[in-house]
């Protein structure tokens, strides 16, 4: 195979890798209220889902870049699980559509959308513009790399992509089911798919059957996408892309085996309404496109079904997983519908609660452990946690807002000031994680370096800290147990700790061991780790309030 082929293949790999990544980070940012209650409203059941993911399969016409974009779409928290799952199973019945109505070619916004968004991006005074600009040019980037992929393996007779596996992919069902989905990854329309099958057949001599378990191919290649660009993503999207293509593997697998009898039920015109609206013209063509839609119907249906009840599987598995970090970058508890009663809102709001001090347990000991052992995926982990919490602190503090408008009951408006405490210390607590990894970055680009001494000095302080956190996840999950003694104990050992390490810090700066740089960049850290001690015994202090 020449060696422009994979170039072509490789650009394309990393060009959509990369728009995917500045994609969701452009969505993280630019998601706003408005832009989140857009996304609610479309989406706020499954006939809604469903529509929307059909008009953006046809939009973008390429069911690949739709599935992405949703990918992106809960990496920004703008959708939950149940949400993205019927989104997609709308973009299976719109890939179908896209071959019964023209469209617009994506590749054609792919370089307009990264040069609007490069403008945005560096020449915008408005933050809210530079940020529309990282989400443009994410999308651009993506779209560009799929044309590209899609170029570098155009339909031709003398292809040597497709001569490389005619003798062993184009007799059989399962490497043909294994080919197609391989290439409905470099072929990224639906319409271009068909296409390529029915070249292939009459240049390679295939039967229908064959070129049937191609078509159905696509399907698992368009999961096998998702499943790939997920990597860059929360593992929230990595679940969700995992269980979309079980779905689809448990619709093809079967239609495989059946697939001579549809041969039969399609060519005696079994869906006269739909071969009226096609827009291809050769028989083969129409039995494909009849294949397509049989299989997207199907696979849209199971999916759609099981949607709520992968939803609240992922829900109570993470209740019940506290050391679990799939984590959904949204609430996944709090509707405004129940508002009307207060006893579960406030109920629900409190699993709420639950969820956030599971990311902040999660940022925390990420913080921990870099600050020892550096590793940059880590590090962006640590990013992401904190976007969520942000997240979180901002929708439970609205519910809670409401909430406190809409209620009489005594005991729940003494509740609710306690609540967004928690919230707000909550989110504090992980912004003195990000400032901890900002001092550790900051220190490795200076080259800075502590002695044995006081790294022993900040991993106690660390432990000693990182020991009422674990009192504090006690205290949120089952309520206080003892709150006179042990909260006391442990305020007393952390301070007697902090300020013995200070006074050993002071005396290595009066020695001249610590040059001054250095010495600041110790106490921030110390003052960091402080900090979260001390909004923890804020929380555990308002909890105590809540519970007398």
């Amino acid at each position: 195979m020449p060696l422009s082929l994979f170039e072509g293949a490789l650009g394309g790999i990393g060009l959509f890798l990369l728009g995917m990544r500045i994609m969701s980070d452009g969505i993280r940012t630019v998601a706003d209220d408005r832009i989140r209650s857009v996304f609610s409203a479309v989406t706020s059941n499954r006939f809604y889902s469903i529509t929307f993911g059909s008009v953006l399969a046809l939009t973008l016409n390429s069911p690949i870049a739709a599935v992405i974009f949703s990918i992106g779409l809960v990496n920004g928290g703008v959708l939950n699980i149940f949400q993205a799952l019927n989104v997609m199973a709308g973009v299976l019945i719109g890939a179908s559509l896209s071959l019964y109505l023209p469209v617009v070619p994506y590749g054609l916004v792919a370089t307009p959308l990264i040069f609007v968004g490069v403008l945005l991006k560096f020449f915008a005074r408005r933050r809210r513009l530079a940020n529309a600009g990282n989400l443009l040019l994410g999308a651009g980037l993506l779209f560009f790399g799929l044309s590209l992929l899609e170029g570098s393996f155009s339909p031709s007779d003398n292809h040597p992509f497709y001569g490389a596996f005619n003798g062993a992919f184009f007799k059989k069902p399962v490497p043909a089911l294994f080919f197609g989905s391989l290439l409905s990854c470099f072929v990224q329309s639906t319409v271009s798919l068909i296409s390529v099958v029915s070249s292939l057949v009459t240049s390679h001599n295939m039967g229908k059957e064959t070129a049937g378990v191609m078509t159905l191919g696509g399907f698992v290649g368009v999961a096998s996408l998702a499943c790939l660009a997920s990597i860059t993503g929360i593992s929230v999207s990595r679940r969700i892309a995992m269980f979309f293509l079980l779905f689809n593997l448990a619709v093809i697998l079967p239609l495989i085996l059946v697939a001579p009898s549809l041969i039969t039920l399609l060519n005696s015109n079994a869906i006269p309404l739909l071969s009226g609206l096609l827009i291809h013209n050769t028989s083969l063509q129409n039995y494909l496109t009849h294949m397509h839609t049989v299989a997207s119907l199907l696979t849209a249906f199971l999916v759609t079904t099981l949607s709520g009840v992968v939803s609240r599987f992922s829900g109570y598995r993470d209740d019940h997983d506290l050391n679990s970090a799939a984590i959904q970058p949204c609430a996944g508890y709090l509707d405004v519908r129940i508002l009307n009663t207060p006893t579960l809102a406030i109920e629900q709001a409190r699993k709420e609660i639950i969820r956030m001090i599971a990311v902040t347990s999660f940022m925390f000991a990420d913080t921990r452990e870099i600050l020892f052992d550096f590793d940059a995926r880590r590090a962006e982990t640590i990013r992401q946690h904190e976007q969520v919490l942000d997240s979180l602190n901002h929708e439970i503090t609205a519910f809670l807002s409401k909430l406190a408008r809409s209620t009489h009951n005594p005991e729940i408006c003494f509740e609710i000031p306690g609540l967004f405490q928690v919230v707000t210390d909550l989110e504090h607590i992980g912004d003195s994680c990000e400032e901890i990894l900002d001092c550790i970055l900051k220190r490795k680009e200076a080259n800075i370096f502590f002695s044995e001494d006081a790294m022993a000095d900040l991993k106690r302080l660390a432990m000693v800290v990182g020991s009422g956190f674990n009192t504090l996840e006690k205290v949120l999950v089952h309520g206080p147990q003892d709150p006179e003694s042990s909260i006391h104990d442990l305020k007393s050992n952390t301070r007697s700790v902090f300020d013995e390490i200070k006074k050993i810090h002071f005396e290595r700066i009066c020695s001249g061991v610590c040059p001054p740089r250095t010495a600041m960049m110790f106490n921030e850290l110390n003052a960091a780790f402080m900090r979260i001690a001390e909004l923890c015994w804020n929380i555990m202090a308002a909890q105590e309030r809540t519970t007398v």
